[in-house]
């Protein structure tokens, strides 16, 4: 399923992002590109950072953002930013993060298995040394592809 979603075309390496909000933006660009989500879904993942603070950092600099289920969003989606400079929550106590996920779902409980899936792949050392470290795509939907289709 994560390597359905996870495609080349919703993963970016090196992206220049220098607060969390354009991160949010630039990760939410992919999946409105991809035609999974609408512009205003990009300013619900930002409403719910602001609403909870920064929870959603999943690992130790490894974002996921989120919106709500809703309209916006048009299938469940997935998109992987890798940032240029560390990118710190200013606005709450300092967190820093080098990768970011955008995650859309149509509802809350289609995406159970998209999650199992991503919380498998944030197990494997190498897939996050590399979204920590500016890996290189191919590497990244290779580790993807390894991880998820077994």
């Amino acid at each position: 399923m994560i390597e359905k979603m996870l495609t080349e075309e919703r993963i970016a390496v090196g992206v220049e992002c220098a607060s969390w909000r354009e991160a949010v933006k630039a990760s939410g660009s992919l999946l409105v590109k991809a035609e999974d989500v609408d512009e205003p879904f990009i300013q619900s993942m930002i409403e719910v950072v602001e609403e909870f603070g920064p929870y959603m950092i999943l690992a130790p600099e490894l974002a996921f953002f989120h919106g709500r289920p809703g309209k916006s969003v048009h299938k469940t989606c997935l998109s992987l930013i890798t940032l240029k400079d560390t990118v710190r929550f200013t606005d709450f106590n300092g967190e820093k993060i080098k990768a970011a996920f955008a995650f859309g779902a149509i509802d809350s409980k289609s995406h159970i298995e998209a999650l199992k899936e991503l919380a498998k792949l944030l197990q494997n050392e190498e897939f996050l040394g590399l979204v920590r470290n500016i890996g290189d795509k191919d590497k990244i939907l290779e580790i993807i592809k390894c991880v998820c289709s077994t």
